[in-house]
C-alpha cells in the first residue's frame, strides 16, 4: 500500500537542521541537507542579458564578454561551495570561480580563449547556508 506525506516543514529528532535519509540499496545513509541545491541559475547573454528562471539569486550583473556576476539571496557559510556550469550554446569554455559567501562568478569563453558572451548558461550551486 502506497503512502503520501503531506508536510510544510521537516526537521530531524535529534537535531533540528539534520535529517538523513537511506541510500536506495539500504547500505548507506547521506544527510538530505547537504544533497539539496541551495541556489540554481539559467541565464542568457548572447543577445540580451536576461535571468530566464532562477533560485536562491538576488540578482545578475552583467560584467562584460563573458562575464556574469551572480548574488545569492541567502548567504553561504564559507567560500568552500561548489559550483557546476553548463553552456547550452554559444562560446565554447566555462569557468566559474572567485567565489564568496554572498556570489559567485561565471565566466566563458570561445574557442580561442577569449571572453565571449554565451547563447544560454546554466549554474548550480551546493554547500552549506549561513
Amino acid at each position: 500500500m502506497a503512502s503520501i506525506l503531506k508536510v510544510d516543514s521537516m526537521q530531524g529528532v535529534t537535531s533540528a537542521g539534520d535529517i538523513t535519509i537511506t541510500s536506495e540499496g539500504g547500505a548507506a545513509t547521506m544527510s538530505l541537507q547537504q544533497g539539496v541545491a541551495k541556489a540554481w541559475v539559467n541565464y542568457t547573454t548572447a543577445a540580451s542579458f536576461v535571468n530566464n528562471d532562477s533560485f536562491n539569486v538576488s540578482s545578475l550583473t552583467d560584467v562584460g564578454a563573458g562575464s556574469c556576476k551572480i548574488v545569492f539571496t541567502n548567504v553561504m557559510s564559507n567560500d568552500a561551495f561548489s559550483t557546476t556550469g553548463l553552456q547550452v550554446m554559444g562560446a565554447g569554455q566555462l569557468g566559474l570561480n572567485a567565489q564568496e559567501t554572498n556570489l559567485t562568478w561565471c565566466i566563458s569563453y570561445n574557442t580561442s580563449n577569449a571572453a565571449a558572451d554565451s547563447g544560454e548558461t546554466t549554474g548550480t550551486v551546493h554547500g552549506d547556508l549561513a
